[in-house]
């Protein structure tokens, strides 16, 4: 349900959150490598967080793509689909480990070109 549901936002996703949704690896970032990931390969880690359904159903409201579709007429969390989540979570006083993904990019600027050339 969870694809399902995100699948429903794509629609309504500024173009360059594509850069989140693909782990960051087009995203331009002209620094020279620290090795702390690196332009197309960024660093990755798994942060786990324990959630209650609320908190789950809180978080996906507060992505700007449910707002842009909720300012466009179209409610993406409506009644039905809150209770599919909340079918698919096991209920909603279950609090269930969650694992977001957080990418990591680090570098130092490139040294200045000589002038003149």
């Amino acid at each position: 349900m969870m694809a399902r549901f995100f699948n429903t936002t794509l629609p309504y996703w500024d173009p360059r959150a594509r850069y989140c949704t693909e782990g960051y690896r087009d995203l331009p970032f002209p620094l020279d490598d620290i090795g702390h990931g690196r332009e197309g390969e960024p660093a990755s880690l798994d942060m786990e967080h324990e959630m209650p359904f609320e908190g789950l159903i809180g978080m996906l409201r507060s992505w700007s793509a449910v707002a842009t579709a909720k300012q466009r007429g179209v409610d993406l969390l409506g009644e039905r689909v809150v209770k599919e989540l909340e079918e698919e979570w096991g209920g909603a006083s279950l609090v269930r480990k969650v694992t977001f993904k957080a990418f990591l990019l680090a570098g130092t600027p490139p040294p200045p070109h000589p002038q003149g050339r």
